[in-house]
């Protein structure tokens, strides 16, 4: 039986040599709905059983579909997987899109941006890909992956800052850069960390904390900002 690092590697090398004929087959919108319905099913699996317990018998009936129906899509769970990184940094990016688009005119974006922190629409992804993490650090290959997803997200995010302040470029200086590190550390860190007392009143106090400093890191921004080369 192959390893799952393995597995995940001759994957790669198999659905980079599929002929476009094939994957032409699955272009269609009613194919991009299953094939997104399955990936999300993979997300539900994540979340209950964990990266181990994940196999293509459970995403099958969490996506409703028969095991056959899956294995179009996805020959393999390694296949699944692989998918999965990409998957969940898109659904993330939408989750910030849909909450950049429903800002109140008018309203200060620092607290948008905190308000975003901990977001309950993102628990399911974030949990799922805190998983392929983990797994990652024993598969090489699918540490790859992440990592040009991770890049993607970072352009993606980078795009959102400078969307949200509306001055082009300002993602790319070092304070907004240390903000957005800051921001992204404690998110992860409220998410994983279990409080032995009152979680809720302590969750508050993180996040105002949180608040403070991105005033402080935040507050009059520049008017023009440069990208670094």
């Amino acid at each position: 039986m192959k390893s799952s690092t393995t597995a995940i590697a001759s994957a790669a090398a198999v659905r980079a040599r599929k002929p476009a004929v094939e994957r032409s087959r699955k272009g269609t919108a009613k194919s991009a709905g299953t094939r997104v319905a399955i990936l999300e099913a993979a997300v539900k699996s994540l979340n209950q059983y964990g990266y181990r317990g994940t196999n293509l018998a459970q995403v099958a009936e969490l996506a409703g579909v028969t095991r056959g129906c899956l294995q179009y899509y996805f020959l393999t769970i390694a296949d699944v997987i692989l998918a999965l990184a990409q998957h969940i940094e898109q659904q993330q990016w939408e989750t910030y899109v849909a909450s950049l688009n429903q800002r109140a005119v008018g309203r200060d974006p620092i607290e948008k941006a905190i308000d975003m922190v901990a977001s309950p629409q993102e628990d399911c992804y974030r949990a799922a890909r805190l998983e392929l993490i983990a797994a990652s650090r024993t598969n090489p290959t699918l540490r790859t992956v992440l990592r040009q997803a991770a890049k993607q997200r970072d352009d993606w995010q980078r795009s959102f800052t400078d969307e949200l302040f509306g001055i082009p470029g300002i993602a790319d200086t070092d304070r907004f850069r240390g903000a957005r590190d800051l921001t992204g550390i404690i998110d992860e860190w409220m998410f994983l960390h279990v409080f032995p007392d009152d979680g809720a009143s302590r969750i508050e106090g993180v996040r105002e904390a949180l608040r403070v400093a991105l005033h402080a890191l935040w507050s009059r921004p520049p008017k023009t900002a440069s990208r670094r080369k």
